[in-house]
């Protein structure tokens, strides 16, 4: 065993079968400075299941549906005419994608089902924590936490039969910080997890793309030997392990894939061209993994389709290829699902009744198991685990005071969200999701995460601030609705007009939820106006430009600790950045005490506290758990509900649902159709 980023203890294991891919859309240095980011998604397709539009596991909508026609399957061929009747082992497992795959080639985004052809040096056993070795068979990291040294299984084949080596994860990551198809090189030239390079102040042109400024070549990554890959990190970063284990961008392909790059130390003429490695052209996508997967075909916007590599490292896979298919939307899947045409599925919200479903089961890892009958009577099984993300209302403080913002928070009643409008879901009163929350251990006694979770916002357990003293401070499961009111009055904001703008292309419950924002403001007083907008322009408008009032988000992890939610909010960041809930006088200091005595925090203990270790995750649990409470007091934004993924799959099929982080390989999955 051997100590992560945060202090946990990593299995050097052989074996992991998992790759979680998260959406990103801003990063943001401690100082303030706009670099490119993590962590942030629309809503779900079906306001629901699944944080940024996808229904499945395999990064858009993943894995989950079938090929939108409402033809039944067949009990004796799988989609390509293979005989499948009474297998246990072989046979086609039926899945599906809401959104459009892409591209095969890792460094840009829409790239589905890439966790059953690639891999990256760690991961996540079934989608749960902590991250374990994968390509790699151990590691070391140095004293200071800024080297990693990785010693990579031997004996590794990629899907061409060359051997995997060093000097393949030299390239593969050198791509990603500088190919000009790339459109993940925040993951590692970001500001968070940034490994050392390069950069040509020169070329700093608010017009090219971000990162434009990398010197190719410069990237802090090196193989001394044949199986021995090292990197040197800018700063220490305790969640190092996690970013390479969650991100898809750190999938490793054989060097000299693609001609694209800049590097001296290894080949970059590229072995075939860029479409034909990574498109259809010339009988591709030819970009060789070593997943237990292999492309066989695809067709954009329709089909992809990865036949068992017989040859993998890991448990060869039972099932002969997994087939993921291209669908509309959520409906288009259910229906596939009832018809019996997919294997494994998501359900509407709208489509979702509580109580078709049984009693759940703990099973571990965070996930529950359970059955449900669907509305045509057939009983598939079922599994709901949270998916690290919440669903949020962001302030632009600078347009809507204290006041408005704290009476609104009043009058929601988060409880009711979670039971009426994202069905099922567990309500949020602070930033950071249960299964991770900080300090359980740390500074509180607590068996749980979970547990020090609910004790901190119903009666201010661990609190570090005295705002944080008596938890959270605007009413649990109620909506206080006179008392609102009343603050709207003596704020002398009665008949003040803002505007909500909320996502127009994620589903229903966005919708439900600005018309209840509209009748809530209308209830205390306020004049709340509601405008729809597409995600990216949400996020542009809001985030970027701060031109919007008030907004929809949806907030995921793209590694398990609460800085990847809360990065963003500290005053130092918030007094330009996303909520602008910071305000300095003339002599430097915070125009208020909370702002003084959360920077505080944020300077004192987490900034210098970035690095791996007990110690250093002690003080950052500190300023996590204060950054939570300022938004008690000061509310840059309404936390709404906890979101959660529910999974459903035929009784047909053998299949162990993964757990927090998401995406799993199908190599364990059997089909066992009659």
């Amino acid at each position: 065993m051997t100590e992560d980023d945060s202090g946990q203890e990593v299995e050097e294991s052989a074996e992991s079968d998992t790759r979680s891919t998260r959406r990103r859309f801003l990063t943001t240095a401690v100082a303030g400075t706009a670099a490119a980011v993590a962590g942030c998604s629309g809503d779900g397709s079906d306001g629901s299941d699944g944080g940024d539009g996808s229904d499945g596991s395999d990064g858009g909508d993943g894995s989950d549906g079938g090929d939108g026609t409402d033809t039944p399957a067949s009990d004796t061929e799988d989609s390509d005419g293979t005989d499948t009747e009474g297998d246990s082992d072989g046979g086609t497992l039926r899945v599906a994608s809401a959104g459009q795959i892409t591209s095969m080639d890792p460094v840009v985004k829409g790239v589905d089902g890439i966790e059953q052809w690639g891999e990256t040096l760690v991961g996540f056993d079934n989608g749960r924590l902590p991250a374990e070795a994968l390509l790699a068979e151990s590691f070391e990291v140095s004293e200071d936490g800024r080297t990693y040294r990785f010693k990579l299984k031997e004996g590794v084949t990629f899907h061409d039969g060359s051997e995997l080596t060093a000097s393949d994860i030299v390239y593969s990551w050198e791509r990603l910080a500088q190919s000009p198809e790339t459109q993940n090189n925040d993951d590692l030239i970001g500001g968070t997890f940034t490994v050392d390079h390069e950069k040509d102040e020169s070329r700093n042109d608010p017009d090219e793309a971000e990162f434009a400024d990398y010197i190719a070549g410069t990237l802090a990554v090196r193989a001394p030997e044949k199986y021995v890959f090292e990197f040197d990190l800018r700063e220490p970063f305790h969640s190092t392990l996690a970013q390479i284990g969650a991100e898809a961008s750190f999938i490793v392909y054989p060097e000299n894939t693609v001609g694209d790059i800049e590097r001296d130390d290894i080949e970059t003429d590229g072995k075939y061209d860029y479409q034909e490695a990574f498109g259809t052209e010339n009988g591709g996508p030819k970009v060789a993994g070593t997943g237990p997967f292999d492309v066989e075909t695809w067709s954009q916007g329709d089909q992809l389709r990865m036949t068992r590599h017989e040859d993998y490292h890991g448990s060869v896979a039972n099932v002969d290829a997994v087939e993921i298919t291209v669908l509309p939307d959520g409906d288009a899947i259910y229906q596939r699902g009832k018809n019996e045409n997919l294997d494994i599925f998501r359900i509407p919200s709208s489509q979702y009744d509580p109580e078709r479903r049984s009693e759940l089961e703990d099973v571990g890892g965070g996930v529950k198991e359970g059955t449900y009958t669907l509305d045509n009577g057939t009983e598939v099984n079922t599994a709901q685990v949270g998916d690290l993300g919440v669903h949020t209302i962001i302030f632009n403080c600078k347009k809507v005071p204290q006041p408005a913002r704290r009476a609104l928070a009043m009058a929601m009643n988060q409880h009711e969200l979670g039971e009426q409008v994202w069905k099922g879901q567990e309500p949020a009163y602070v930033n950071v999701p249960p299964e991770v929350y900080p300090g359980w251990d740390t500074i509180g006694d607590f068996d749980s995460p979970a547990e020090a979770h609910e004790a901190h916002y119903t009666e201010g357990a661990m609190s570090q601030t005295p705002w944080g003293e008596d938890g959270y401070p605007h009413g649990i499961d109620e909506a206080r609705i006179s008392e609102a009111r009343e603050l709207i009055q003596e704020a002398g904001l009665e008949g003040e007009e803002y505007t909500f703008t909320a996502y127009n292309n994620e589903g229903p419950a966005w919708d439900d939820i600005a018309t209840r924002v509209q009748q809530k403001g209308e209830a205390i007083g306020l004049n709340i106006n509601i405008e729809r907008a597409e995600y990216g322009t949400v996020i542009s408008q809001g985030i970027f430009e701060h031109n919007l009032d008030f907004h929809s988000l949806g907030d995921s992890m793209e590694w398990p600790e609460s800085d990847n939610l809360l990065r963003f909010f500290p005053p130092q960041v918030a007094i330009d950045q996303v909520s602008q809930w910071g305000e300095q006088n003339e002599d430097g200091s915070w125009a208020t005490e909370v702002q003084q005595v959360t920077a505080d925090f944020w300077d004192e203990n987490y900034i210098p506290h970035r690095g791996p270790g007990e110690e250093n995750r002690r003080n950052r649990d500190k300023a996590y758990l204060a950054l939570m409470e300022a938004n008690w007091e000061v509310t840059y934004k309404i936390n709404l509900v906890y979101r959660v993924n529910r999974t459903y799959w035929s009784t047909d099929i053998d299949y162990d649902p993964p757990g927090v982080m998401g995406d799993k390989q199908y190599n364990d999955v059997t089909i066992n159709r009659s």
